[in-house]
């Protein structure tokens, strides 16, 4: 559901993560089918560990990283569009008692 709705609105930061990366014994994914499935979402994949927290930070770090570059898309393209409303003089807002 939620690649449906990426799908859509193009909006929505998503990572792929794969967690207990420690225990590969017990893998139910393989690296190689969760990299593709990252690749057709257009997603990044990392393998996480919360045991030995191997890469969450990372995981952490690289979403707030891509919600602050779609902040800055949408504030780019915000900023890039003239609103119809002109904006009031310093004379106009203020008033003097």
């Amino acid at each position: 559901m939620i690649i449906i709705l990426k799908a859509e609105d193009d909006k929505i930061p998503l990572l792929l993560v794969g967690n207990k990366s420690d225990l590969e014994d017990r893998r139910q994914v393989s690296a190689d089918e969760a990299r593709t499935k990252a690749d057709e979402w257009s997603v990044q994949y990392v393998e996480t560990s919360a045991k030995t927290r191997a890469n969450v930070d990372k995981v952490f770090f690289d979403l707030m990283r891509e919600v602050r570059a779609k902040k800055m898309s949408e504030n780019k393209e915000k900023n890039g569009k003239k609103s119809g409303k002109k904006k009031k003089s310093l004379k106009e807002r203020c008033t003097l008692l």
